[in-house]
C-alpha cells in the first residue's frame, strides 16, 4: 500500500485519529515513516525507537501501539508498542472496566453510555491501576 501523502513510497506507519468518538469518525491514515516525521505529530520523530525497543511490558516483538494512555494524561505524546500476548491483556482489562471498549460494531446508543461512563470515571486512576495490573501480569506469566 502507498503512502497516502506521498503517493510514492511503501507505507510503514499505520495509525488512526479520533479526538471524540461521540462526535467523529475515526480517520485512518497510511504514511510512509519520512512523511509521518515530516507530519509535525508531536512525538513523530520517538516512533522508529519505541518500535525497537518492543513491547513496554516484556520487551517482545511490537504487535501494535501508539500513544501512551498514562503518558498522555501528563500532556506528554510518548510512543509506546505492546506484543499480541500484553495487547490481549491490557484491552481484556480495559474490556472488564468498560464493556462494549474497542468494540467497532457497538450501536450508537452503547456507544454513547460508554462515552459518557469514561468521562466521567477517574480514568487517571484506571491507568495506573492497568499498569500495575500489567506489571504483576507479566512477572507472573514470566515466572512460569
Amino acid at each position: 500500500m502507498l503512502c497516502d501523502k506521498c503517493q510514492i513510497r511503501e507505507a510503514s506507519v499505520h495509525y488512526t485519529i479520533c479526538t471524540s468518538p461521540s462526535v467523529e469518525e475515526p480517520k485512518r491514515m497510511e504514511l510512509c515513516q519520512e512523511c509521518f516525521e515530516a507530519s509535525g505529530l508531536e512525538g513523530a520523530a520517538g516512533l522508529p525507537a519505541a518500535l525497537q525497543d518492543g513491547c513496554r511490558f516484556c520487551g517482545s516483538e511490537a504487535f501494535g501501539g501508539g500513544f501512551d494512555p498514562l503518558a498522555l494524561q501528563g500532556g506528554v505524546r510518548k510512543f509506546s508498542f505492546m506484543c499480541k500476548s500484553c495487547s490481549d491483556e491490557y484491552y481484556g482489562f480495559l474490556r472488564l472496566k468498560f464493556p462494549g471498549f474497542g468494540d467497532p460494531d457497538l450501536p450508537k446508543k452503547q456507544m454513547d453510555i460508554l462515552v459518557a461512563k469514561l468521562k466521567s470515571c477517574d480514568f487517571h486512576a484506571i491507568l495506573v491501576e492497568l499498569e500495575a495490573h500489567m506489571k504483576k501480569w507479566v512477572a507472573e506469566r514470566d515466572s512460569q
